[in-house]
């Protein structure tokens, strides 16, 4: 499953960055299968709860106390959210909150060249004449493009990242008849000792059925169409210097639907209505194994450092987590933080909870 969600060698991932619930079940349990016996009649049980997992416990509970109760029982029924235009909305809403906001500039286009640090933080933009002072940065990028800018920063480009081809595909029935898979579900992973994988997928998630109300729908509530998106690349891809063209991976993701998914060629050829294919490269980061160790080295180095202290923060996916939601709550957390530097409300636990990488140099 790692292999596929993460498009990188499950072999070299850490799991105490990936999966640490499962970390901490055997740490407590001592072992997976006796986490599944009550603790009465298992001898190797300890609590090993730390206080950093308590005290993530209780900010949850603080959470979901502030939720109304109707959309808190809808979230705990809920394994996956979009939204109608996807999850673009989430930029364009801060753009336009951000925008009017008196004290805000945002540059578009102005790619970050250099960072010289001499009492302040000078840094060069692309298309500016003058370098811009701060006396802090709030870095977003991933990893490996921040290192060359401050390389004074251990560890920033340790990870690799994952290379990848994507393959939106639309099917639609003629005379615009009600549209059926093989299967139903949200998608498949195609597993790493996988013989007979030549076009090197990693799965395929089935859009219609994974976010059912995104999109065209007739009066009864049914899509007029479906949906599906092959990804493949990851592993396969990690130490190539070129990749297939968009044409050849079209061709690869079609393949695979008639194989892997089971339409049959002639659905294929009457009912795809769209086929649109993108490689990424460097895209989702590797948290290899000793992750968390490097990323508590680097938030102290960011924590005791004068240079860095309370001057700079890393927040995104290279550090905390992948996916959408640990960026978000990672970023509300150290924004807080910082806000509460700014107001003069200074103590040892904002100092660290505004490098951005509190949460997991914690969790170690």
């Amino acid at each position: 499953m790692m292999h596929g969600i993460y498009a990188g060698d499950s072999r070299e991932l850490s799991v105490k960055s990936i999966l640490p619930s499962l970390v901490h079940l055997e740490q407590n349990h001592g072992g997976l299968l006796r986490a599944l016996l009550p603790k009465s009649i298992n001898s190797r049980f300890h609590d090993r709860t730390s206080d950093y997992q308590k005290e993530t416990a209780q900010k949850l509970a603080d959470i979901k106390s502030r939720l109304r109760p109707d959309l808190l029982e809808q979230l705990q029924k809920t394994s996956i959210y979009s939204f109608p235009n996807g999850l673009g909305e989430l930029i364009s809403s801060l753009e336009d909150r951000l925008s009017a906001l008196p004290h805000v500039d945002i540059w578009k286009g102005a790619a970050c060249e250099s960072i010289r640090f001499e009492n302040n933080f000078f840094i060069e933009t692309r298309y500016a004449t003058e370098p811009l002072e701060a006396d802090r940065i709030v870095a977003t990028m991933p990893s490996q493009h921040l290192a060359p800018l401050i390389p004074d920063l251990p560890y920033l480009s340790h990870n690799p990242a994952a290379h990848l081809g994507v393959v939106d595909v639309i099917l639609a029935s003629p005379n615009d008849e009600k549209y059926s898979l093989p299967i139903r579900g949200f998608g498949y992973l195609v597993p790493r000792n996988t013989s007979e994988n030549h076009d090197e997928i990693l799965g395929t998630v089935l859009d219609s059925d994974a976010i059912p109300n995104q999109g065209t729908t007739r009066p009864d509530g049914s899509s007029s169409f479906y949906k599906l998106t092959v990804m493949m690349g990851g592993p396969y891809w990690r130490h190539r210097s070129s990749f297939p063209s968009e044409d050849e991976v079209k061709e690869r993701a079609m393949r695979a639907l008639h194989v892997q998914l089971g339409i049959p060629a002639r659905v294929l050829d009457r009912d795809t209505r769209f086929v649109h294919a993108h490689i990424l490269t460097n895209t989702i980061p590797q948290y290899l194994v000793g992750h968390q160790y490097r990323m508590k080295k680097l938030h102290d180095m960011l924590h005791q450092d004068p240079r860095w202290r309370n001057r700079v923060s890393l927040l995104g996916y290279s550090y905390g987590g992948v996916g959408v939601n640990d960026c978000i709550a990672t970023a509300m957390d150290t924004c807080e933080a910082i806000a509460q530097q700014e107001l003069c409300q200074h103590s040892e636990r904002v100092a660290q909870q505004s490098t951005g990488l509190y949460d997991i140099a914690h969790s170690v």
